[in-house]
């Protein structure tokens, strides 16, 4: 694949993809955007989680008509949404259209391919599928699209057992553009956001175990930003953080714990934030996971198969600072070069070329 510039779409040239994405959902939208960009191609942008103010009231009253019985004479935000999709393909005459786990429906799908018969449509599903209507809405989109795409390699075992033909597995990557940092870290910085060891991730009860091991091993607290958190004797609780100033606080950092959940084995997936945290400059700690020994940069990874494990190399790399730094610039590397957005779209449509 020839590598170019990965950034921000301009917006002189003629649109090749409709994206149907989130506005929230940690720039999902934004680096799916700049990975096809390093491909040539230029998107037209459509957020399904962001109704417009009339659009908003104009849902509210559907839904409080129907909670009283009555007709509804507004159309719901779902409606609307997919309207302007269809609006927006028709207007840009876009040969792909990828929902990033969007609102896409029968009716939609079909008044889209009436404007393009021909015209290759990905649904993208990121987090791990935990639940029954989670699987029936895959199931529904499956039978729409041309290429059902799951962040999880144990989903996709999953939802191909459950009758699923399309779908294929598509990690979560980097975007040198919006997760590489453009100045060095200064002093204000680490000050600022640089912590000897730290996490970033909403209260959980396994959180909260793997933090206590490691705040007992190493007798002090364990910085942690993230909602449901509250200062213990264990904890330092820093409120929230938001991008971009995550990956401040990745790069500036000794030790990132990064924690895929307690239920990460039924899944078998790299998170976004594996990505983003070396990336951005960071060295991190993860759960070993048999789809990560598959991967060429495993040697690069620090991991651990339990908190007593976590606890005692947090504990062996904040005081071995060479060995940190090898591992951390190897991957870094390694991340920025390989697994990238465009790499991963360059990958998928080879793969859709190749499967007729």
């Amino acid at each position: 694949m020839k590598r170019v510039f990965e950034g921000p779409a301009k917006t002189s040239g003629k649109k090749q993809v409709t994206i149907e994405g989130p506005m929230a959902g940690n720039r999902w939208t934004w680096v799916v955007e700049s990975g096809l960009y390093s491909m040539g191609l230029e998107s037209a942008i459509h957020f399904h989680d962001c109704p417009e103010p009339m659009s908003r009231i104009s849902n509210r009253m559907h839904n409080l008509l129907k909670k009283f019985g009555l007709p509804g004479t507004f159309v719901d935000w779902e409606t609307m949404s997919n309207h302007r999709l269809w609006d927006m393909v028709k207007k840009n005459k876009t040969p792909l259209v990828i929902s990033l786990q969007g609102l896409i429906d029968h009716k939609t799908v079909e008044n889209i391919r009436e404007l393009n018969p021909i015209i290759r449509i990905i649904y993208w599903w990121g987090p791990p599928v935990r639940r029954e209507d989670q699987i029936d809405r895959i199931k529904e989109v499956d039978e729409l699209v041309d290429v059902v795409a799951l962040s999880f390699e144990k989903n996709v075992e999953l939802l191909r057992s459950r009758g699923a033909k399309n779908v294929v597995h598509l990690p979560f990557a980097a975007c040198p553009y919006h997760h590489k940092l453009k100045v060095k870290v200064t002093s204000g910085t680490r000050r600022k956001y640089g912590r000897e060891v730290m996490l970033i991730a909403p209260f959980g009860e396994y959180e909260e175990e793997l933090v206590r091991r490691v705040s007992e091993t190493l007798g002090q607290k364990v910085d942690v930003w993230g909602a449901g958190w509250s200062d213990s004797q264990w904890v330092r609780h820093n409120g929230l953080i938001f991008p971009p100033r995550n990956l401040e606080a990745y790069a500036s950092s000794s030790i990132v714990i990064n924690p895929h959940g307690r239920d990460f084995a039924e899944h078998d997936g790299l998170n976004p934030a594996f990505f983003e945290i070396p990336a951005a400059g960071g060295f991190q700690i993860t759960e070993e996971q048999s789809v990560l020994k598959k991967q060429p940069f495993h040697s690069y990874v620090v991991t651990f198969r339990d908190p007593r494990e976590l606890a005692e190399k947090v504990r062996y790399y904040l005081h071995d600072h060479g060995a940190r730094e090898s591992m951390r610039s190897r991957l870094q590397a390694q991340v920025l070069e390989k697994e990238t957005y465009g790499q991963r779209f360059y990958d998928l449509f080879k793969y859709m070329d190749n499967s007729g």
